[in-house]
Parts: C-alpha cells; sequence; structure tokens
C-alpha cells in the first residue's frame, strides 16, 4: 500500500492522463496527494487538493449546493459510501455558474474504509440544465394558462348564473379579483353624459363611491380614453397619466390603473376600473385577460339590465314607480303566506286621496300625475324596507306590513297621513289629505290575503263616511 497508486496503474504518462482528464475523467489518490483533474473542474480557478481539510473547494461551488455536496463526500470520506453521485453549479474563470454532474467510485481504501482511490468523470450539464429550465417554465407557464381558463369559465359561469341586476354586479367585481389581482375596483355604467359608479369593492367606503359620477366624453379622462378606444387601457403611472383622476381613498392614493370598457352587441354599457395602489401594478397579460373577459361580463351586465328592464314594466307602476298590483299579488302572497306559516300578525293598509276627482277636473290629469308622483316618494320614504308598497289603482295605496300588530300599523300610517297633510301642493296651491284605512290579523291556513284587503278596504270606506283625512284600523 506504500507504493504509489499512481504508478501501480502506470498513469504517469503524461499524454494519457491530459487524454483521460480532456475526456472528463478524474482520479484522486488520497494516500500521496496526487490528483488527475478533469478538464471541467480545470475550467476553474481552484486547483483540487485531495488533502485540502478546510473545503475550501466548496466555496468554488454555489451557495446554494455547499452544503449538498458537503454532506454527500462526508459519507465518502468516512467510508460510508463506495461511489459518488453529485450535480452542483461550479464557478468557472468567466466568472459564471456552470452545472457540472460528477459520478465516482472508489477502487481502493484502506482496511478501515477510508478511500485511497477514487475514479470518476465529470460532465458538464449546463445546456442540459438550461434546457430542463426552459422545459419547466414552459409546463409551468401551460399549467398556469390551464388555470386560468378553468378559473376563467368559473368567473364566467358564476356572473352569468343571476339576472338580478345587483347581483350581478357583486359577483363582477368579486370575481375580476381571481383573474386580475387589484386593490379597489368600481363597476360604472353608461347613462347619458355620465358614467355613474354601480358597485365599488376594496374602497374604505364602497357605498360612499357608488354616490360618484364622471363626465363622459371628458378631455384627459382614462375612463373616456379606455370607453372610446373600445379596448382595455393601463396606466402605470396615474400621477404622470391623469393627475386628476378622483382619489375616493383619503388614505390611500390610486398609482396603477386599469380599465375594461363594457361593450356588448356593439353598445357601450359602461366601464370596469380596477386600480392599483403601486406603480407598475398591471402588465400586459393582465391587459390581454381583460380583453378575454371584458365581452363575458358585457354581455352579463346587458342581460341583468334587460331583465331590469322587463321586471319593472311587469312590477312597478309606470307612472309612480312603486310596486303595481301584480307585484302585490306576488310579493304580497308570499308575505301573507309566511304570516300564515309562523302564525305572525300582519297589517294591511289602504291609502286614498281625498278629493282627488276634484282635483283631475280643476287642473287637468298630467297635475293629477304630478300629484301622485310626489305622494308615491313621500311614502317610499316613509315605509319600512320590510314592508311593500304597492299603487292599487288611481288614487289609491296599499302597504302590506309584515311582523305587525294594529297598534304599530297605526301610528305608522298617521305618520304618513300627517306628513302629507303638511306637504304643500304648488301645483294646486294648497295642501291634499289622505284618508287610511289598517286591517291586522293573524291569517289561518287557506285564508286568501284578498280577504285582509276588503277587510282593510272597509276600513277605508269608514274612514271617508267619518269625515276624510283620517285612519281607522279594525282587527281580528
Amino acid at each position: 500500500m506504500e507504493e504509489e497508486l499512481f504508478s501501480e496503474l502506470r498513469l504517469n504518462d503524461r499524454d494519457i492522463l491530459e487524454a483521460l482528464s480532456e475526456v472528463g475523467v478524474f482520479i484522486t489518490d488520497y494516500l500521496t496527494g496526487r490528483n488527475l483533474s478533469s478538464s471541467v473542474w480545470n475550467s476553474s480557478t481552484y486547483k483540487f487538493d485531495p488533502h485540502d481539510r478546510d473545503e475550501s473547494f466548496l466555496n468554488q461551488l454555489h451557495p446554494d449546493d455547499r452544503e449538498r455536496a458537503r454532506e454527500t463526500l462526508a459519507k465518502v470520506y468516512r467510508g460510508e459510501s463506495d461511489s459518488l453521485d453529485l450535480n452542483y453549479r461550479l464557478n468557472s474563470k468567466e466568472g459564471d455558474y456552470r452545472w457540472i454532474l460528477s459520478r465516482g467510485l472508489v477502487v481502493r481504501k484502506t482496511k478501515e474504509g477510508r478511500p485511497l482511490l477514487v475514479v470518476g468523470s465529470d460532465s458538464d450539464i449546463s445546456e442540459l440544465k438550461e434546457t430542463e429550465e426552459k422545459l419547466r417554465h414552459s409546463i409551468e407557464k401551460e399549467k398556469k394558462r390551464n388555470e386560468e381558463l378553468e378559473t376563467l369559465r368559473q368567473i364566467i359561469s358564476s356572473i352569468s348564473s343571476s339576472l338580478d341586476i345587483q347581483e350581478t354586479i357583486d359577483q363582477i367585481l368579486k370575481q375580476i379579483s381571481r383573474l386580475i389581482p387589484y386593490e379597489s375596483c368600481s363597476l360604472q355604467i353608461l347613462r347619458g353624459d355620465h358614467l355613474e359608479v354601480v358597485g365599488g369593492e376594496g374602497f374604505e367606503d364602497n357605498d360612499f363611491v357608488k354616490t360618484l359620477r364622471f363626465r363622459f366624453p371628458d378631455r384627459g379622462s382614462l375612463s373616456t380614453r379606455a370607453v372610446q378606444e373600445e379596448k382595455p387601457f393601463v396606466a402605470n403611472d396615474v400621477t404622470r397619466d391623469f393627475p386628476s383622476l378622483t382619489q375616493p381613498s383619503k388614505t390611500r392614493t390610486i398609482l396603477s390603473w386599469l380599465g375594461v370598457p363594457l361593450i356588448a352587441h356593439g353598445n357601450v354599457l359602461g366601464l370596469l376600473a380596477m386600480d392599483g395602489y403601486v406603480r407598475n401594478r398591471f402588465d400586459s397579460h393582465h391587459l390581454e385577460l381583460a380583453g378575454i373577459i371584458g365581452q363575458h361580463i358585457a354581455i352579463a351586465m346587458e342581460n341583468a339590465l334587460l331583465h331590469e328592464k322587463a321586471f319593472k314594466l311587469a312590477m312597478e307602476d309606470a307612472l309612480t314607480g312603486l310596486g303595481n298590483r301584480h307585484r302585490m299579488s306576488m310579493e304580497g302572497r308570499f308575505l301573507f303566506e309566511s304570516a300564515i306559516r309562523n302564525g305572525q300578525e300582519i297589517s294591511f293598509a289602504m291609502l286614498d286621496i281625498d278629493h282627488f276627482k276634484k282635483v283631475n277636473d280643476s287642473y287637468g290629469h298630467d297635475v293629477g300625475d304630478i300629484i301622485l308622483k310626489k305622494i308615491a316618494r313621500i311614502l317610499r320614504k316613509s315605509i319600512r324596507a320590510s314592508s311593500l308598497l304597492a299603487r292599487f289603482g288611481g288614487e289609491e295605496f296599499v302597504v302590506i306590513m309584515p311582523k305587525t300588530g294594529r297598534t304599530e300599523a297605526l301610528n305608522a300610517m298617521e305618520r304618513i297621513r300627517k306628513e302629507i297633510a303638511r306637504n304643500p301642493f304648488d301645483e294646486i296651491g294648497g295642501n291634499l289629505t289622505i284618508s287610511i284605512g289598517i286591517y291586522t290579523g293573524i291569517p289561518r291556513a287557506g285564508e286568501n290575503m284578498n280577504s285582509f284587503i276588503i277587510k282593510s278596504d272597509k276600513a277605508l270606506y269608514r274612514a271617508k263616511q267619518n269625515g276624510r283625512n283620517r285612519t281607522e284600523a279594525d282587527r281580528d
């Protein structure tokens, strides 16, 4: 074992050693310290020394690979492994890192199992690693693309699932963030010469944002540009591109903006505006996604708006905007049946404008219509959200009040009667009064809602008989 192993293997011929090195072979003799480095390692500035105990050669490796290389080599040094299989990044003389694959075997070792002679080969696998990295990026990109397509499918399904305009707006604002991350977002509808905000998400006060209206067209406006060009538009430095942009927040400043015009069947419906509170929040890919999703959002909005219009035609009184008799019949039946199921009181009130025929005869039906609209506005402001208000016909109105007893209903209707009595109607140069009839009860199974309407109408008749401008209330 004292003899030189290099001599034993007859590897003293320089030409042979250079040829072996050139093809990537390395030989390390731990007994004598002699070493044949492969041409791959010769590209490094470090000259390998088998007796190097401070492991300074590890400094030639990429920092992320050093610990893994140390553990692998330590197993060989301790005799725990007779083979070496390691890939790492080696610092070259040019200053860059090259990927190296080193494989070797222990061919001589001490009685204790420690290595004396290791023979192996080094291969530069940088091109292979580069190809692998490109393939990995390609796979990840394709995976991300597939995930985006699935997300897009889910978003389209979600925003198209309802014809209710407010639910559609809420779904759009909620779902779009899954595809294009934003800090705040608003949905704007084009109405005449203004873009009106109908929904907001991510703002300090979303309700305040819904009160905003923006002039259209407005010179220099980002919204106007996006709508007029009919394609998504991004501004990644709002302070430069549109310094007069409305800033709804007192504590945060919008620095990036992405606008998506909503166009369905050639008609501009409005705009979806997404905000970022850092510069360069949106990139070209976000712009591409905005172009894809914009048309689907527009179609969902168009359908919801058409449904809203059809609903108003079917369920609202054209003159006053209150519910009509059809709506009263549909929604009133639901409230009535709920009272039957739960054994709860429900109150019906019939309201009639006193001497309204004289108004029409003296001032004409146009003035009469104005009066009806004004009274409808007073009623709408005075009736709580849980109650149903409808125009019953002519100058008569109906209020259905669920979970409401006689005294509570009487107090509510008296407040309305007094409010109308003291309200001036300039169109007729004076005041008007109303008479009200109330009926309260707990409906029984099989009982018809019309029976409550008839009884409240009888109470109204009694109010008329007793001098008008008064409220009469009955109950079971």
